[in-house]
């Protein structure tokens, strides 16, 4: 059953359940006011009775003729506002000074005793006296009506007011149901339309779009939609470029490879270690390929091994820059570490070195001569742009941060220590030079599988076009994050930020 059809039926049903009430609650009410109504009717009639027999003693001074006196009244009533009364309750007895019946509309009990009626207790507690001039001269005695839901007068105006409803509840329906019909096409369009797009997607269909009207919850929904369409459709052109870029770095070496091999068979080229050394530079740019698509694959997949120890970031950056010192002075460039004492960090120390040996060999090809590095090392508490909590950082930690054959995790590493002083600590690095710059448009890519900002540049120089990925991943999986900043002209700025390790969330490897 489609959605328009049930926002049908379940409107007719609300209107149908909604009538049935509204009736129940209407012949309710209707029945009490009923009730009540004739109870004022029977007062009514009995107080002028009642004030008519007063008068007639005090004009005749005894009670004689008094029932032809009554029953002219009960056919022709002096005041056209007392009607005749409902032939349901016209039973009353008028009874003298003596207890006996005077006045009887049907004459059945005219001339009885009080005391031969088998319920005359009952009848002498609800008569009322009629007095003349302050003297009880008789006494008035009329039957209550307590049958008001079987009266005629009750049953009449139930049937109308259930035909009544039954007639509304029909209308109301019809109406119900055409608002329905255009209501319901009104507010499934824009669904409908989104899930004519699901299905293209799932039929392949990436680049399939909704067009996005108002800020209800189906327009944000189709926003959602458009913004996972788009990721599916990048990441599938990722896939496809990481195809190809694969097959190109692969087709280069194993082209040379192929090529020597082939000359040295023929006996074009002699096998002297001059011969074999090209051979040998291909055969370890594949293995470096296939080592940091593998190590890539493991840190996306949430399953690199890591040796996690205590780190200090100003001893690693230290180390890097000792180890590019000759470049720094072949190139003429300025290098500078600067920033406060930082606390150290819970890490894996051979994958950060591999992380601040891509930033900075990066910073070092892209600045020019004269140049400068600048390295900042400082604590921060809580950076707002993170995104990363300190939960989620701990949690990533434990499911990450593990040896391959590691199989379980102590129960008390699951939970942070609320007391701990470096929950909710930062250390942040930045890696800033005075280079060339990346282009605006090309910020967005950067961390890309294969990518390079300088598509001339060679891939013997140029590398594997996996470093700032690898970067990044090993970033992330230390619960951390990485971001760059840049201004062609400019240079650019590298920055990273990486979680204090909290006590008690994760062992760390001697």
């Amino acid at each position: 059953m489609t959605l328009r059809r049930k926002f049908i039926l379940a409107l007719i049903g609300m209107v149908v359940f909604m009538s049935i009430v509204f009736a129940g609650i209407a012949l309710t009410s209707t029945q009490a006011l009923i009730g009540h109504a004739e109870t004022y009717v029977q007062q009514s009639f009995g107080d002028h009775l009642s004030q008519l027999l007063s008068v007639y003693y005090g004009g005749h001074n005894s009670w004689e003729g008094v029932q032809d006196h009554v029953s002219q009244v009960m056919t022709t009533p002096p005041d056209p506002k007392f009607a005749h009364p409902p032939r349901d309750f016209q039973r009353f007895l008028v009874f003298d000074q003596n207890n006996k019946v005077i006045v009887d509309p049907s004459n059945d009990e005219l001339g009885k005793q009080l005391t031969t009626f088998p319920d005359y207790g009952k009848i002498e507690k609800q008569w009322q006296p009629i007095t003349v001039n302050g003297k009880t001269v008789g006494h008035y005695w009329q039957a209550i009506h307590t049958s008001v839901v079987d009266s005629k007068l009750a049953k009449t105006i139930g049937t109308s007011i259930i035909q009544g409803m039954i007639i509304g509840l029909i209308i109301t329906s019809l109406i119900a149901l055409l608002l329905g019909l255009l209501l319901t096409r009104h507010f499934t369009k824009p669904l409908n339309r989104l899930m004519e797009a699901v299905r293209r997607v799932g039929d392949g269909d990436l680049a399939s779009r909704v067009e996005v009207d108002g800020n209800g919850d189906i327009a944000l929904l189709a926003r959602d939609f458009n913004k996972m369409t788009e990721q599916l459709n990048r990441n599938e052109e990722v896939r496809r470029n990481m195809v190809a870029d694969i097959a190109h770095e692969l087709r280069t070496p194993l082209a040379v490879i192929l090529g020597k091999l082939e000359s040295i068979q023929e006996g074009v080229l002699p096998s002297t270690p001059e011969t074999i050394l090209p051979i040998q530079d291909e055969t370890l740019r594949l293995i470096r390929l296939v080592r940091d698509l593998q190590q890539l694959s493991l840190a996306e997949a949430g399953k690199l091994p890591m040796a996690l120890s205590t780190v200090n970031l100003r001893t690693i950056v230290g180390k890097i820059i000792e180890q590019f010192q000759i470049e720094f002075e072949e190139r003429g460039l300025n290098i500078n570490i600067s920033g406060g004492k930082i606390p150290e960090i819970i890490g894996d120390a051979d994958r950060l070195t591999q992380v601040f040996v891509n930033l900075i060999g990066n910073a070092l090809l892209h600045t020019p001569s004269g140049g400068t590095l600048n390295v900042l090392l400082e604590e921060v508490e809580n950076p707002p742009e993170n995104e990363i909590t300190g939960e989620d950082v701990s949690r990533r930690l434990r499911d990450v941060f593990r040896r391959k054959d590691d199989k379980t995790e102590e129960a008390g590493s699951r939970d942070k220590n609320p007391g701990d002083e470096s929950a909710g600590r930062w250390v942040q690095v930045t890696v800033k030079d005075s280079g060339e710059g990346i282009p605006a448009e090309e910020l967005d890519h950067i961390f890309d599988r294969f990518y390079r900002v300088d598509k001339s540049r060679e891939r013997e120089n140029g590398g594997t076009g996996l470093g700032l990925a690898i970067a990044k991943e090993f970033i992330q999986a230390h619960g951390g994050r990485i971001k760059v900043e840049s201004e062609l002209g400019e240079g650019s700025s590298f920055r990273i930020l990486l979680p204090v390790k909290p006590k008690n969330t994760l062992d760390v490897n001697p």
